[in-house]
């Protein structure tokens, strides 16, 4: 849900009724510098996790965006202001802007000792109208060989231009043959669809739904509900949820994935808990009171969920480092009631939420989104900001070329299989963990909160 908060309730909402203020004369005139940067210091002092160390008055001269960062804790990498009718305010990202995330690892034979390997392509986009697959290599951006030096300064300066200009590259052993570079137009953004995969897997007389779910996106609760419908008439006894490369989103559609999963919960069981400043305090939400705040669309009722749910005793989750948000407190908040089995790498570790902070007088255009709360389960159980940990360690880039995205030849899933069956030898050879000089940042989309 977009909170959207009157101005004036960002200086009183702390107080009882008979002890609030009255409301501070709306301005009038044009919009001062010191009045927007005075309402952003208002409503972190109340909102934001860390408010105890913000500074006592408002820099009256600083630009909003630079302000704004001026007053995050060092430990914030997370919270964002943006004005709606400026897109140079927004933050930009390889996946949402050009469509593809990429890692670069060290490579004998290439230009300089290192290649880039596109794990993920948005289909559409101008990434995959290039022709880049998820398994694509490429050894230069704008004609500059990547290495473990120039790679993030390379990213970010095609994050700042147009274009970016990339070098595709065929992988045979240690030779490596570059191909004619074609450029890729930067765009405003790419739209994800989110379910990129679902499949039935027999193996062993068993029944194995798979589900690649890239983003907790309200838009397609219907689509992920049918899915699991689907699965469901099908058999399915078993789950491999793959999340390597969700950064988030939705909490409501986090609520409806987990109630499709997790067995013996109703819509008033609990489903997640938060903390934020002293003024905020700790609060609960039920399924159905998750539920109830979808960011987009309309409220999807628990009781409509119950003809697709799979009730299982378990579930095996695919995570990387770039599963992150609203994919990571799924993976927490399932601990309480089914037993979680992951596998992958550790996630990147977000245990915070943020909400949307509007000025309701419609003087001040910029939207904050500030983070408010920590994230835990049912259980109380939470603090993983160094990442949830798997149970079982495999590196999809260990082993190379990478499968596409629900190839059961796919390290990962193979592993969830080998285990759902106990047949080992499904598991293809797994070389040593590879070394990441860098991995492209997705956009992690925020868990936004209700207040």
């Amino acid at each position: 849900m977009r909170y959207f908060l009157p101005a004036f309730l960002l200086l009183c909402c702390a107080c009882s009724k008979k002890d609030q203020p009255a409301p501070n004369p709306v301005p009038t005139g044009p919009v001062t510098q010191q009045e927007i940067n005075q309402w952003i210091l208002d409503s972190m002092r109340t909102f934001y996790l860390w408010n105890d160390r913000l500074p006592a008055t408002a820099d009256a001269a600083a630009a909003t965006a630079p302000y704004f960062s001026s007053l995050l804790n060092t430990a914030d990498p997370f919270s964002q202001i943006y004005n709606p009718g400026n897109w140079a305010t927004y933050p930009r990202f390889m996946l949402s802007n050009y469509g593809m995330d990429f890692s670069v690892i060290p490579w004998t034979g290439a230009p300089d000792g290192a290649i880039g390997v596109v794990r993920f392509v948005i289909p559409g986009s101008n990434a995959a109208k290039a022709g880049f697959v998820r398994g694509s290599y490429f050894t230069r951006i704008n004609n500059v060989a990547v290495n473990s030096s120039n790679i993030a300064s390379l990213t970010a300066k095609i994050l700042r231009d147009a274009t970016g200009i990339f070098t595709p590259a065929a992988v045979n052993g240690s030779t490596v043959t570059e191909a004619a570079p074609v450029t890729v137009p930067l765009g405003i953004a790419a739209t994800e669809e989110a379910i990129y995969a679902q499949k039935i897997i027999n193996r062993n007389n068993k029944k194995i739904a798979y589900l690649f779910y890239n983003s907790f996106n309200d838009a397609v609760n219907n689509k992920l509900i049918a899915a699991f419908q689907d699965f469901k008439n099908q058999g399915a006894a078993e789950l491999i949820l793959d999340l390597r490369y969700n950064t988030g989103g939705s909490l409501a559609a986090a609520a409806i994935l987990s109630a499709l999963i997790a067995p013996q919960v109703t819509g008033e069981t609990s489903f997640v808990q938060y903390t934020g400043n002293s003024t905020q305090g700790t609060r609960k939400l039920s399924f159905t009171g998750t539920m109830n705040y979808p960011e987009t669309g309309s409220i999807i009722p628990f009781s409509s969920l119950q003809p697709a749910r799979l009730a299982l005793p378990r579930v095996y989750i695919l995570t990387t480092h770039a599963t992150i948000s609203a994919a990571e407190l799924v993976i927490n908040n399932l601990k309480v009631y089914t037993e979680v089995i992951q596998i992958g790498q550790t996630t990147y570790g977000k245990d915070k939420g943020s909400i949307t902070i509007k000025d309701g007088r419609g003087r001040i255009t910029w939207i904050m989104q500030p983070i408010a709360y920590l994230l835990a389960n049912a259980g109380g159980a939470g603090g993983y900001d160094g990442g949830i940990t798997p149970r079982y360690s495999v590196d999809e880039l260990g082993s190379l070329p990478l499968a596409e995205i629900g190839d059961e030849k796919d390290v990962l899933i193979a592993k969830a299989v080998s285990l759902i069956t106990g047949n080992t030898r499904t598991v293809p050879e797994q070389v040593t963990s590879q070394k990441v000089y860098y991995s492209s940042a997705a956009r992690v989309r925020d868990i936004i909160l209700p207040h």
